[in-house]
């Protein structure tokens, strides 16, 4: 019995590589929202994160408040206006997470379906070559 060597290469190799193309589209589409937050001391000051984001307090900025000293620290019971160099904003990064990670997902789908072409070309390679038309053989030509 002849071994057809590209038929076990494409069957296993194509299994195999489709089943972790796959795993790896799962994990990064089911990517956890936790972690996402940037750390404390690198949160940047609200002044230059205000065109990303606004504090209302009592339906006022909150930075407008803090210009008027009307935003107070209370600590053992001393208190002290609020300056605007106190105020510090940590952003979730989830939404530039998942973005970043997009073009790999792209990749790892198109090699999920690359693979898996393989596969189904491994699995069907005997009826493949059993549509090979029989060799003509002219009978009627002399030489």
């Amino acid at each position: 019995m002849k071994h057809n060597h590209f038929r076990l290469f494409a069957i296993l190799i194509g299994l195999a590589a489709c089943a972790g193309c796959a795993f790896g589209v799962y994990y990064y589409s089911k990517m956890p929202a936790e972690g996402h937050w940037t750390v404390g001391s690198f949160s940047p000051p609200l002044e230059k994160a205000s065109d990303r984001l606004e504090v209302l307090l009592a339906a006022e900025p909150l930075l407008k408040l803090v210009e008027r000293q009307e935003v107070v620290l209370k600590q053992k019971g001393a208190e002290t206006p609020v300056t605007a160099d106190l105020l510090a904003v940590r952003l979730n990064n989830y939404d530039r997470d998942r973005l970043a990670k997009l073009p790999l997902m792209l990749g790892l789908a198109a090699g999920a379906g690359g693979a898996f072409v393989l596969f189904l070309i491994g699995l069907f390679v005997p009826l493949i070559k059993a549509l090979k038309p029989p060799d003509i053989v002219d009978l009627h030509l002399e030489e």
